[in-house]
């Protein structure tokens, strides 16, 4: 059961994920809030700290809590939205438990029931970008299949089919020269024999619950990370 304050938070993120509260103007007010799910302040406040930690809305004196405009530097995209033109050839879907040596890769815990698959991912002119390995928890995507992921992608799940919200995703990047599972050699051997720039990440909700822990093996003939760094 969800506490009262993240029932607030769902109900805020519902109005900006949704656009009902524009960029720039003010969320409903604390007393609205108050009134609409009977409770103290207490939770009304942990919900827009949240939305403060999350960098979703600025606090303005006067004004109440303004939903900020959206940055797109370091935000979560789906690869379908980065590279439109590219094709996905999804494969190997099948369903394991975790054990030890699993545990210590994905993070996710003994015993756990997950959906393993593999994705090769191309560009218009049909190189060969990558190669993933994804692990994902079968009690959170227990619709999902292979016909689902080759039609729409994991993100299109997660949006359509799914009851949690994407916060942030955490990335280890690397330079890798040798792998010991066969799958993985095999397609070094087909993009670069000297290597390959290696992603491994874990995506998480708002809640910081594991949703999805993913290697990928970049060809790194094409592989290019365009950011910004800031100073706050």
């Amino acid at each position: 059961m969800k506490h009262k304050w993240q029932i607030v938070f769902d109900y805020l993120m519902y109005l900006i994920k949704e656009s009902k509260v524009k960029p720039g103007k003010p969320l409903p007010s604390q007393n609205q809030l108050k009134t609409k799910f009977k409770c103290s302040d207490q939770p009304i406040r942990q919900a827009f700290a949240k939305l403060i930690e999350l960098q979703l809305v600025t606090p303005m004196a006067g004004k109440g809590f303004l939903v900020q405009e959206k940055n797109q530097n370091n935000v979560l995209f789906s690869f379908r939205e980065l590279f439109p033109q590219a094709t996905n050839h999804y494969f190997g879907f099948e369903e394991v438990v975790v054990d030890y040596l699993l545990q210590k890769k994905t993070g996710f815990t003994l015993g756990d029931e997950l959906f393993c698959y593999s994705c090769e991912r191309y560009d218009e002119h049909q190189n060969l970008i990558l190669f993933q390995v994804s692990y994902v928890p079968k009690r959170l995507y227990k619709k999902l299949t292979l016909e689902h992921l080759k039609k729409y992608g994991l993100m299109h799940y997660i949006e359509k089919e799914s009851n949690f919200i994407l916060g942030y995703a955490t990335k280890e990047i690397s330079f890798q020269v040798a792998e010991t599972d066969s799958t993985i050699e095999q397609y070094l051997a087909r993009v670069c024999s000297l290597g390959t720039i290696v992603d491994k990440g874990t995506l998480y909700t708002i809640y910081s619950e594991a949703v999805e822990y993913r290697e990928s093996y970049y060809n790194p003939n094409f592989f290019r990370w365009n950011f910004i760094e800031w100073r706050n």
